[in-house]
This record gives structure tokens, C-alpha cells and sequence, in this order.
């Protein structure tokens, strides 16, 4: 059961943070910067992000490996992200915020994508 859980969360964190990144460099084009809204949905994201490690977790607990080690290093990345995107934008005027939340999260597209490719 937690590994369909596993699964199915791993395609709402690629689908979600595909639609933060395209929002997030739309957003920059169109020189809005980073709303409130977005700023929601980042943490919405986050806590996608978060739950998706948590699961992971709580299947090696329950004797479950990946195929491939290199798993681990994603599920500990693909959360650190947003924080670390964060802390690079705070002094940014927003529409640069903007376009680098859209790149941090279409960067986590990446690393969710391997995470699913490297777990099978």
C-alpha cells in the first residue's frame, strides 16, 4: 500500500512543481514577481516534498529498497530545494524571486524524475 502511496505522490510532486516552475518564470516575464498565491503554493509544495521523504522513510522501515542507492541522495535533495531557494531570494528584487523559484522547482522536476527512475 505505502509503496502505490510512494508512487502516486511522486507524480503529484513532478506534476506540482512543473506548475510552479512554468508559473514561476511566467510570473518573471510578465515582471509580477512572487505573490502571495505563489508563495502558498510553495508551501504546498514543500509539504508535498516532505511527505514524499516521510513515505520513503517509512518504507525502509518496513524492509523496502530502491533499485539504485542514488535514490536516497534524491529524497533527501528534492525537500532542500524550496528552503534553499528561499534563502537565495529573500535580499532579490521580486522578479528575480520569481525566476528562481521557477527554476528551483523545474530543477526539482528533475530530481523527482531520477528519484522515480532510480527507485523502480
Amino acid at each position: 500500500m505505502l509503496v502505490g502511496l510512494h508512487a502516486g505522490v511522486a507524480t503529484a510532486v513532478v506534476l506540482y512543481m512543473l506548475i510552479l516552475g512554468l508559473w514561476g518564470l511566467a510570473s518573471a516575464l510578465r515582471g509580477a514577481g512572487v505573490t502571495e498565491s505563489y508563495r502558498g503554493a510553495l508551501v504546498i509544495g514543500e509539504a508535498l516534498t516532505i511527505a514524499q521523504a516521510l513515505i520513503g522513510v517509512l518504507l525502509v522501515i518496513g524492509g523496502y529498497r530502491p533499485h539504485d542507492a542514488l535514490h536516497f541522495l534524491y529524497g533527501v535533495l528534492v525537500p532542500l530545494i524550496i528552503p534553499f531557494a528561499y534563502g537565495l531570494v529573500r535580499a532579490q528584487p521580486p522578479r528575480r524571486a520569481a525566476l528562481y523559484y521557477g527554476i528551483a522547482t523545474l530543477f526539482i522536476v528533475g530530481l523527482a524524475i531520477r528519484a522515480v527512475v532510480t527507485g523502480r
